[in-house]
C-alpha cells in the first residue's frame, strides 16, 4: 500500500446504538473502495468487522474493529464500535483516537440510548459530529420523526444535508441539499447516478437549504452580508465555509445511507475527504501535565496505546495512534509509564482480522504492532529525550459485579491470571481479589459484558468457571459506650504470659471530648484502609501498663477490627480508650498485651449495641419518559430512595440512593422493564445502618457459613 502523510489521513469512528447497521456499512465502504470484491452479511458471519467467534454467535459487535480504505490519494481509518451499552468501553477508546464521529441512527427506532452515549462522548472529546440515518428501507422508517428527535435533543445545529425519497422498501435515492441534486442508486456499487431536481420539487427543499445557508452564514459577517444580499452562497464561498463550520462544531450534518443496499457510500467517502479534519487540524492531545500536544510529523516520535487484543488465531496485538513524528520497524521507544524500552519490530495497518505490514507510519495514523512486553492501554511510548505522557482514557465505573470461582479445585491462580489478562484488554472489566469477602469479584458494565467475559475465559484461556452470588462488603460499628477488662494469664512451664487491659469503647465522633475522669497521655486518629476511623487514646497513669506495650494493644484491636463478631466484616468508626491495667515484671510481653487488647475489645464490642452498616450508592437512571413511572415504582422495592428527577431532552434523569445488595442485579432488571432503552450509572456514597430484620438475617447467614466451613 501507499505511504500517507498526515494531511492525507482521516480518522473517523462509526458509533451509535446496536442494530443501526454500522458493521454492514463498513463492508459497503470497503466494497466501494475495492478493498473487497463482495459485501459480507451479519447473517452469514462474513463481514470484515465482526470476525470474532463470539460476535458470530451473538450476531452483533462485541469489540471495536479497525479498518481502512484508500481513495483518491487519501487514507481513511474507520473504527466500527459496538452499540450495546455493556461494551461502551470499546466505543470510548475508539472515539478518543479519531478526529470525527459518525453517529448511526436507525430510521425506524429513532434516537436510542446508544445514540446519546455516542453524542455524550463525542462532545466530551470535542469531535465534529455527523448523524447518519440508516435503514430507511424499513417499513416503519420515519426520516422526519428521527430528524426532529435529533434536533429536539441536540439542538438547532443539527442540519439535514439529505432528504430521502420514497422512505420504505422502495428507498433508493435522496435529495442532496448541498448541490441541489438527486442521488439515485440503481445497483449495489455504492456509486450514485446524479440527476437534476425537477422544478416541481425544488420549492420543498428550499427550507432545508435556507436552514443550512443561514447556519453557515451566522459564523461569518462577510458570509452573512453575501447571503442577505443574494439569498444564496456560491460554491467557492459555501464549501470552504462549510468545512470550517463543521470542524468548528457549529453544525452537525445529517446524512442518509442504506447499508443493506449500499446507498450513500460515495457521498459518505467524499464527505470524509472534503470536510473532515486531518489529524493536525484539531487541537491535539492533552498530556497528563495538562498541556496540549498537537499532532506534528516534524517532532520526535510518540504513540498512544488505546487497545489491546489477544486472539488465538491472531496472537497479541497492540493498537496505537501515532501522535508525533513517524515510526518504522525496529524503532526503539521508551514506555513512559513503565520506564522500559520497547522495540517495535513490525508495524501493521489493520483491516478487521487482516493485517498488512508497512515500512512507515506518519503522525496522525493508526496502526498496530505485536510482542510488546510492558505496554498496556493508556501507555505513552516516545523516543528518548522527547519526554511526554498523554492523558489516559477515562472509562466509566462498573454497574454490575459477580463472584468468580473455578469449577476445578486448585485453579484459583489460573482463573486470577486469566481475569487479569481480560482486564488488560478491557479496562471496563475490573478484577478484585478480595481478602475481605474471600472471593474473586469481577466488575462489569452489564449481564452481556459478564457473559462475554465468561465465554472468553473458557474459549481463549481454557478456564472453566462459574459465577456465584457476590458477598457485600458490610461494615460493623457500635452505638453506645461500654467499659470492660480482660486478664490474659498463661503458664507453660517456662516463662508465662500475663497482661490485664481495661478498655472503654464508644462510637467515634470527631473532636468529641474524653470523659473528664481520664487523663489523656496520648491520642491518635487512624484512617482505616477499609474506610472510617479508629481513635486510640492512652489514658494510663501511674505506670500500670508500660508505654512499650501500647502498640501491642493497638495491634490486637486492629486485628480484631478486621473480623467483626456479627458477620466477620471490617469494623469502623470507634474510639478506644485504655485507662487501666496490670503487668508482671517477668511474664508480661507484647504477645500477652496484644491478646488482652484483642479480647477485651471483642467482649466490649458485643455489649455496645453493635450494628451492621451496608454500602449505599448514588444511582443516576436515564430513562425515556414513557418508562419513568415503571422505574420510579420499582425503586422502593429495591430499598431505593428517590432524591430527585430532572428532564434531559426526551429522557428523564432519576437520582436515587440504593444499597449495593440491591444493585447487583439492577442492570438486568432495568433493561427488562425499559426494553433496553434506559441506562444507569452508580458511585459509592456512604455506609448506612441496615434495617433490623436484614441485620438478623445477615447474622444468621454468617453463623451458618462459619459452621459449614468448620465441618
Amino acid at each position: 500500500m501507499n505511504l500517507y502523510e498526515t494531511k492525507q489521513i482521516r480518522n473517523i469512528s462509526l458509533s451509535g446504538h446496536f442494530n443501526t447497521g454500522k458493521t454492514t456499512f463498513c463492508d459497503c465502504l470497503l466494497y466501494y473502495s475495492k478493498v473487497i470484491n463482495r459485501r459480507g452479511t451479519i447473517e452469514e458471519n462474513s463481514t470484515q468487522s465482526d470476525f470474532n467467534e463470539i460476535e458470530w454467535e451473538r450476531k452483533s459487535s462485541v469489540l471495536s474493529s479497525l479498518l481502512f480504505l484508500e481513495h483518491e490519494g487519501y487514507k481513511i481509518n474507520f473504527i466500527d464500535t459496538p452499540g450495546t451499552d455493556d461494551f461502551i468501553g470499546e466505543m470510548i477508546s475508539s472515539l478518543y483516537v479519531v478526529e470525527t464521529s459518525f453517529i448511526f441512527v436507525n430510521a425506524q427506532n429513532g434516537v436510542e440510548v446508544g445514540t446519546e452515549n455516542a453524542w455524550e462522548y463525542s462532545k466530551k472529546f470535542n469531535l465534529p459530529i455527523v448523524f447518519v440515518i440508516n435503514k430507511l428501507d424499513l417499513d416503519q422508517a420515519n426520516f422526519e420523526k428521527t430528524l426532529n428527535q435529533l434536533r429536539e435533543l441536540f439542538g438547532r445545529k443539527v442540519i439535514a444535508f439529505h432528504i430521502p425519497i420514497n422512505v420504505g422498501p422502495s428507498f433508493k435515492s435522496f435529495y442532496n441539499v448541498l448541490d441541489m441534486k438527486i442521488y439515485e442508486y440503481l445497483d449495489d456499487s455504492g456509486k450514485a447516478k446524479i440527476k437534476d431536481i425537477p422544478e416541481s420539487d425544488k420549492s420543498k427543499l428550499e427550507q432545508y437549504r435556507n436552514e443550512l445557508l443561514e447556519m453557515i452564514a451566522e459564523t461569518d459577517m462577510y458570509l452573512m452580508d453575501k447571503y442577505i444580499e443574494t439569498g444564496n452562497l456560491s460554491d467557492d464561498l459555501l464549501l470552504p465555509a462549510l468545512r470550517k463550520t463543521f470542524i468548528g462544531k457549529d453544525i452537525f450534518p445529517v446524512i442518509c445511507v442504506n447499508s443493506k443496499n449500499n446507498i450513500g457510500t460515495d457521498f459518505f467517502v467524499d464527505f470524509v475527504i472534503k470536510f473532515c479534519p486531518a489529524p493536525d487540524e484539531t487541537e491535539g492531545r492533552t498530556t497528563r501535565a495538562g498541556n496540549i500536544q498537537p499532532v506534528d510529523p516534524n517532532l520526535p516520535a510518540s504513540i498512544f496505546v488505546f487497545k489491546l487484543t489477544s486472539e488465538a488465531h491472531l496472537g497479541d496485538m497492540t493498537f496505537f495512534k501515532v501522535q508525533t513524528g513517524k515510526i518504522f520497524p525496529s524503532i526503539d521507544l521508551l514506555n513512559e509509564t513503565k520506564s522500559q524500552l520497547e522495540r517495535l519490530n513490525q508495524i501493521f495497518v489493520i483491516n478487521g482480522k487482516k493485517r498488512i505490514e508497512v515500512n512507515q507510519l506518519f503522525a496522525g495514523d493508526i496502526g498496530a504492532t505485536v510482542k510488546l512486553k510492558f505496554t498496556q492501554i493508556n501507555h505513552t511510548l516516545h523516543e528518548k529525550g522527547f519526554n511526554i505522557d498523554y492523558a489516559p482514557i477515562e472509562f466509566p465505573n462498573p454497574r454490575i459485579r459477580i463472584a468468580v470461582a473455578p469449577k476445578t479445585k486448585g485453579e484459583e491462580e489460573k482463573v486470577g491470571t486469566s481475569l487479569n489478562n481480560l482486564h488488560l484488554e478491557d479496562p471496563t472489566l475490573v478484577v478484585e481479589h478480595s481478602p475481605e469477602l474471600k472471593q474473586i469479584i469481577l466488575y462489569a458494565q452489564g449481564e452481556q459484558h459478564l457473559a462475554v467475559a465468561k465465554w472468553r475465559l473458557e474459549k481463549r484461556y481454557k478456564v472453566e468457571i462459574e459465577f456465584k452470588e457476590p458477598r457485600v462488603p458490610y461494615r460493623e460499628t457500635i452505638q453506645k459506650q461500654v467499659r470492660g477488662m480482660y486478664r490474659h494469664k498463661k503458664q507453660t512451664g517456662g516463662a508465662g504470659q500475663f497482661a490485664e487491659v481495661h478498655m472503654m469503647i464508644e462510637p467515634y465522633s470527631e473532636d468529641a471530648p474524653i470523659p473528664s475522669e481520664f487523663t489523656v497521655r496520648g491520642r491518635e486518629v487512624y484512617d482505616l484502609d477499609w474506610g472510617g476511623k479508629l481513635e486510640f487514646v492512652n489514658c494510663i497513669v501511674g505506670g500500670v501498663i508500660d508505654q512499650r506495650f501500647m502498640p501491642a494493644i493497638l495491634k490486637g484491636v486492629m486485628e480484631k477490627m478486621q473480623e467483626g463478631p456479627l458477620t466477620g466484616s471490617y469494623v469502623r468508626d470507634i474510639r478506644v480508650v485504655i485507662y487501666d491495667g496490670k503487668m508482671h515484671p517477668v511474664d508480661s510481653n507484647e504477645a500477652a498485651f496484644k491478646t488482652a487488647g484483642m479480647m477485651v475489645f471483642k467482649e466490649n464490642f458485643i455489649k455496645a449495641d453493635p450494628k451492621i452498616l451496608e454500602p449505599i450508592y448514588n444511582v443516576e437512571i436515564k430513562v425515556p419518559e414513557e418508562f419513568v413511572g415503571d422505574v420510579m415504582s420499582d425503586l422502593p422495592s429495591r430499598r431505593g430512595i428517590i432524591i430527585g428527577i430532572e428532564s434531559e431532552g426526551r429522557y428523564q434523569k432519576i437520582k436515587a440512593k440504593m444499597p449495593l445488595a440491591e444493585l447487583d442485579k439492577y442492570s438486568t432488571a432495568l433493561r427488562s422493564m425499559t426494553q433496553a432503552r434506559a441506562t444507569h450509572t452508580q458511585s459509592f456514597a456512604e455506609y448506612q445502618v441496615v434495617p433490623p430484620q436484614i441485620q438478623q438475617k445477615l447474622i444468621e447467614e454468617y453463623k451458618k457459613r462459619q459452621q459449614e466451613e468448620s465441618e
